[in-house]
Order: structure tokens, then C-alpha cells, then sequence
């Protein structure tokens, strides 16, 4: 984990909503919030982990910030330029800079696509290699990935899903980015495999001294990788921290919960705190905070004030009336 203090990709009050089908009338379709005022700063040669349950609107923020999907309002600023609004061509020459690694290492490659053709497009598109420098640029990238040169005219469906990511990866180092965009990258893996891409990945990250947002919901892989981890429910950041002192004590009941979920040798010995309910619904939030109809620790100003992000310690942010009385053991009385 490289250490810095130079801010690479910085998002501000980003916000993003989707129209939702309706049989009525189509003017009046309901609105799904799926990312509210989230503001984030990644550290050059850093990995950044965003974390949440499923559909809290961590994958809305990586295509937001790939100008897959536009925000409705807020910034992303790369490099100290405001990308947010840019269009399609305004884009193109960024994203040589900025590149992504998809969940599904089979879905993100065309399947009637060599694995040569499909890590030489990138050169093609962008103009970035000579032809005759194309075939040694593309075997760079195998090398890089820990495959063979032969690989390179096989089709996907030849490869274990391990080394379809590795594709993936290989193909999104084609363009030396700085900023690398993981969604998931090994949720779809073998916990074996999962341990070896981490591992490609972090020496990737100090051979190329490459920038990440590691976007997971596994706790436990984001230790190991990040050094910095956000909290995200219901399209909110509700805690920021780094690593070491997130794990040593969060400053959320949401966060505590995450980590309360983690498994260990002997269950019996771990205190859980249970969450109440279940995840209500992003079309109608719970008054207030938004976690407290599952919070054990909310009290009656917690469904009347919604609780802003802001500072609870030295480099980090939290989201929480009662963030001073939490602690792994409970809270206070």
C-alpha cells in the first residue's frame, strides 16, 4: 500500500436518480435515488474500498465516473478537471487514463474475439501503437497477467474463470491508466483464485503505480487490498475511514454490523449485534436516519434528524448521532 497525498480522482456531491416504468402517466414516473450527495477523494497510488450491501449504489458510482451513466448534479474531478458532464468524444481521450474491471470476467469479453484481438483493440481505437508494435505490446500484457503468448488465440469459453479476469485486467492495463475502476473483480471466483488476483493486483499496483476504487462487499478482502475504506447505504456515504482504524473500531452501527457479519474460527466466542428488519426501500426512506428502523442503538432523535457525514476523528467521517458511544462491544448506556 503506497502512501500519498496527492488526490488523483476526487467526486463532490454527486447525485444520480433513475426514472423508473410506469403504466400511468409517463411524465409523472417515479424517481429511484440510487446515489445522494456522495463525496469521495481517491490518493494517487492508493486503493480507495467502497463497501455495502447489494443495490446501496456502488456500481452506479463507477460507471458515473467512467461517463458510462451522467450524474444529474455534483462533480468528478480527474486529474483537476470536472469529467462529470463531458460527452462521449470529450471523453475518449481520458480514457486512456481511466479504465475498468467488470464482475463478470466472462460477460465483459466478446466471445467471438480472440484474446489477442480482444487486448489489441485498445491500441487500434485510441492510435496508441504502431501495427508492428502491436503483437509485442499484447504479449507484454499476457506477461504482465501471468499467461502465455499462445493464449492470445484462444477464445474466452477456453478459460477458467481466473483467467478471464486476468484478460480483464490485462486488457484494462493496455493503455497505462492511472486510475483503475474494480467493480467486484472477484466476487465471481473461487476464494483460491480470489487470492491470486488480490495478489496480481497489488503487485500491478506497485509495478504501474496505479490508483484503484476497489468496489467489494467483501470485508475481508478489502483489509487485505485498501487503505482507505467508504461505507455506502442507500445511496449515502455513512462512514470514511482508514483501514487499520475502521477495523479497530467503526464509528457507524451500520459499519459495526458489516463487520459483526464477518466469520470467524468459533461463533460462539463473537458478540453479534443483530440489525433489526429488513433494508427498506430507496423510493420511500425512513425519516431521519436513514439505518435507524434497523439500528439496536437509535434513539427518537434518530427518526426525526437525518445525521450529516462529517468529522468524528482524525481522517474520518461519520454519518451518526450516537457515533461517540459505539464500540464492538456495544454501546454505552
Amino acid at each position: 500500500m503506497a502512501s500519498s497525498t496527492e488526490t488523483i480522482l476526487e467526486i463532490k456531491h454527486l447525485h444520480k436518480s433513475f426514472k423508473l416504468n410506469s403504466s400511468g402517466n409517463s411524465l409523472k414516473r417515479p424517481l429511484l435515488p440510487a446515489v445522494i450527495d456522495v463525496s469521495l477523494s481517491l490518493k494517487k497510488g492508493q486503493t480507495l474500498g467502497l463497501v455495502g450491501e447489494s443495490g446501496c449504489g456502488k456500481s452506479t458510482i463507477s460507471k458515473l465516473i467512467m461517463g458510462l451513466l451522467k450524474a444529474d448534479s455534483g462533480e468528478i474531478i480527474f486529474q483537476g478537471h470536472d469529467i462529470a458532464q463531458l460527452n462521449h468524444q470529450q471523453m475518449r481521450p481520458l480514457r486512456q487514463k481511466m479504465q475498468m474491471i467488470f464482475q463478470d470476467p466472462y460477460a465483459s469479453l466478446n466471445p467471438r474475439m480472440t484474446i489477442f484481438d480482444t487486448l489489441a483493440e485498445p491500441f487500434k481505437i485510441h492510435h496508441s501503437a504502431a501495427k508492428t508494435t502491436i503483437q509485442s505490446r499484447v504479449n507484454q500484457l499476457l506477461e504482465h497477467v501471468g499467461l502465455e503468448q499462445e493464449h492470445g488465440w484462444r477464445f474466452p469459453h477456453e478459460f477458467s474463470g481466473g483467467q478471464r479476469q486476468r484478460i480483464g485486467i490485462a486488457r484494462a492495463l493496455a493503455l497505462t491508466p492511472e486510475v483503475i475502476i474494480a467493480d467486484e473483480p472477484v466476487s465471481a471466483l473461487d476464494l483460491s483464485i480470489q487470492a491470486q488476483i488480490i495478489n496480481l493486483l497489488q503487485d500491478l499496483q506497485q509495478q504501474f503505480g496505479l490508483s484503484y476504487l476497489f468496489i467489494s462487499h467483501d470485508l475481508s478482502v478489502v483489509e487485505h487490498l485498501c487503505d482507505t475504506v467508504a461505507v455506502m447505504y442507500l445511496g449515502r456515504i455513512v462512514e470514511q475511514a482508514p483501514i487499520a482504524d475502521f477495523f479497530e473500531r467503526p464509528h457507524h452501527p451500520y459499519s459495526e454490523m458489516l463487520l459483526q457479519a464477518l466469520p470467524i474460527a468459533d461463533p460462539r466466542c463473537k458478540k453479534r449485534v443483530i440489525p433489526h428488519g429488513e433494508v427498506p426501500s430507496p423510493l420511500t426512506p425512513p425519516s431521519g436516519c436513514p439505518f435507524h428502523p434497523r439500528c439496536c442503538y437509535a434513539q427518537p432523535q434518530c427518526s426525526q434528524q437525518r445525521p450529516e457525514l462529517q468529522q468524528s476523528a482524525p481522517q474520518r467521517l461519520v454519518a451518526c448521532h450516537r457515533s461517540a458511544e459505539i464500540t464492538l462491544e456495544g454501546v454505552a448506556s
